[in-house]
């Protein structure tokens, strides 16, 4: 198939998931990275996603968003190839503590300056923008991007976020969602044996290529 073509349907799938979003707490906005901000994909590409989360709520917002894209089969389900066609690649969560990217090599470079946004909060996209705007100086100018949807949260967000967003749901944050998906995620980095970049923390979750295993 066409690469331009092929390109535009793949984006035509991505934005109509986009607004799916708007029902994940915690959640401030979304920015496309990988293969389909560069336009280098091929049939079998996934959407890789930078995703960004309130302070404080990192593991509660990874957790809704898991749910959400799994119920509608479009989480990426492992790490094989065969399984990750169209699927979104829940690789990426900051905090506005970890806003600031830091390039690991010139192609990750590359994908920064080609950043699209998705879905979110504009003028904390802009922000991120500024605070990035290193890859390129102009980078804010993406938020005229066509394909950016800056659609509200959803009432059953808000909802939520209002219930969670104090005592009960610091504990939740720490004794619940944390300690599970701390303990799940260092089985993973284990079996992984050091064959990428990982970052875990409260305030960054990253698994990307790269040497060997990050901790904050």
């Amino acid at each position: 198939m066409d690469q331009k073509l092929l390109l535009d349907q793949k984006w035509k799938k991505l934005v109509k998931l986009a607004g799916s979003f708007r029902f994940a707490p915690f959640v401030d906005f979304v920015i496309v990275t990988g293969s389909m901000a560069v336009g280098n994909v091929k049939e079998s590409s996934d959407f890789d996603l930078l995703i960004a989360v309130q302070e404080g709520r990192m593991f509660t917002a990874r957790y809704a968003v898991n749910v959400i894209f799994s119920l509608l089969g479009k989480r990426r389900p492992d790490d094989f190839e065969e399984t990750k066609r169209d699927k979104l690649c829940l690789n990426h969560f900051v905090t506005e503590a970890t806003w600031k990217i830091t390039s690991i090599n010139p192609y990750s470079a590359t994908i920064y300056r080609n950043w699209v946004p998705l879905w979110g909060d504009k003028a904390k996209i802009e922000k991120f923008f500024v605070l990035n705007s290193d890859y390129d100086p102009n980078m804010a100018m993406h938020l005229s991007d066509l394909r950016f949807n800056g659609k509200k949260k959803s009432p059953g967000a808000k909802v939520l976020e209002n219930m969670l967003g104090g005592t009960a749901g610091d504990f939740l944050e720490k004794n619940v969602a944390g300690a599970i998906a701390k303990r799940r995620l260092r089985r993973y980095l284990a079996a992984k044996q050091g064959t990428g970049r990982f970052v875990l923390s409260d305030q960054e979750l990253e698994f990307h290529s790269s040497p060997k295993l990050q901790t904050k």
